[in-house]
């Protein structure tokens, strides 16, 4: 680098502290006039909210395919679940809080262990009962299947 270019590096870092030593400055007596004062009574305690309901899903795999699956069903909050279903139907009922703000599925047959080809199978994410999300397959030549991936974002 050039002699020119470490000089104005060097000045714009010291602007940048400059800036932010005015700031904290600025702020500092309105963060010192926060400071609750011996004599005050003590503030009432907030009052706190309900927690939210509750959000109801159910998850489901319907359809002829013979062999084992294995589900992995997930949400941004715990993470993955993973289970292996023997037999279809399966579901799962799962209640999820209110900071869970998105959930998914997906399955897939192990390798090893395939049904017949075209053999197929149904996924689908129910919310308070309704279908909101669903995908489908049909198993391959070699009886393999892989139920696409499906995700659902709480409003």
């Amino acid at each position: 680098m050039n002699r020119s270019l470490l000089n104005t590096y060097a000045s714009c870092i010291k602007i940048k502290l400059l800036a932010s030593c005015l700031l904290l400055a600025l702020l500092n007596p309105a963060f010192s006039s926060c400071k609750k004062k011996k004599s005050e009574e003590p503030e009432p305690s907030p009052v706190t909210q309900p927690p939210a309901s509750n959000r109801n899903v159910r998850y489901e795999i319907t359809g002829n395919y013979t062999a084992p699956l294995l589900v992995v069903y997930n949400d941004n909050v715990s993470g993955n679940t993973t289970l292996t279903v023997t037999a279809l139907p399966w579901r799962k009922d799962v209640s999820y809080p209110a900071n869970v703000q998105g959930i998914g599925i997906a399955s897939n047959s192990p390798n090893g262990n395939p049904a017949s080809a075209g053999q197929s199978a149904n996924l689908r994410i129910y919310v308070s009962n309704t279908v909101v999300k669903s995908s489908s397959a049909v198993a391959d030549a070699n009886g393999g299947i892989n139920l696409p991936p499906i995700a659902y974002v709480f409003p």
